[in-house]
């Protein structure tokens, strides 16, 4: 064999080395961002000061990148390796969106609950039948004690099996369980309860802006 025909055999070899390590690499990300781990862009103020806060200022607009664990969206044989919790931070399908937007809001009643909104302060009945106050840290000096509901003066929400009932943290500029993840507020077509199957991940930490990197807190919210 001359020693041009030896390249030649060598060149595509080479290439189709390079090739496979592509696809394994493509094939890697893929699995991971569908299964373990995904990022997200946060949009807007509903979540601020815990989100989407610079130097202040609450962004109106696109902001912080965050990374999302999917291993609680997880479902083999009714098992997962973690369940959502009160007080977690998730990402979620916007309920009734046709344009695919994602929300991001804060676990607050869990399946089977029943959440008051009542006096700005929210609450969850415990399995004695006694609403306990929550106590959210999590919340700015606007937003404590200045929950309300949407168009009443008092509201209980009982959260259906399979769903969550969920709410910015700030809760002034916030679509959420509230009004049915609506500007408009409930219908009788809408929902204030998120179901499962929307859920695409639980809030990790934060990973852009690079002076913003952080784990978000977690918060252990027994009733």
């Amino acid at each position: 064999m001359s020693q041009n025909s030896t390249k030649d055999f060598i060149l595509p070899k080479f290439l189709l080395d390079i090739l496979i390590d592509v696809v394994i690499v493509i094939i890697l990300v893929v699995v991971i961002r569908l299964f373990l781990f995904a990022p997200f862009q946060v949009h807007g103020q509903s979540m601020c000061n815990t989100f989407n806060d610079y130097e202040g200022e609450c962004l109106s607009g696109d902001g912080e990148y965050v990374l999302t664990s999917r291993l609680s969206t997880w479902d083999l044989a009714d098992w997962s390796p973690t369940s959502i919790q009160r007080g977690d931070v998730i990402i979620f399908k916007a309920p009734y969106s046709t344009s695919g937007e994602f929300y991001i809001k804060r676990v607050i009643g869990l399946p089977g609950e029943s959440v008051k909104i009542e006096d700005g302060l929210v609450s969850v009945m415990n399995e004695e039948g006694v609403y306990i106050e929550l106590d959210e840290p999590y919340l700015t000096e606007e937003n404590q004690g200045n929950t309300q509901p949407h168009r009443t003066s008092s509201q209980v929400f009982t959260v259906s099996e399979g769903s969550f009932f969920v709410l910015g943290d700030n809760r002034t500029k916030s679509n959420d369980s509230r009004r049915c993840f609506q500007q408009t507020g409930c219908s009788t077509e809408t929902s204030p309860y998120l179901m499962n199957g929307f859920i695409e991940g639980e809030v990790k930490m934060v990973i852009f802006p690079f002076n913003h990197i952080r784990w978000v807190d977690t918060f252990d919210y027994s009733v």
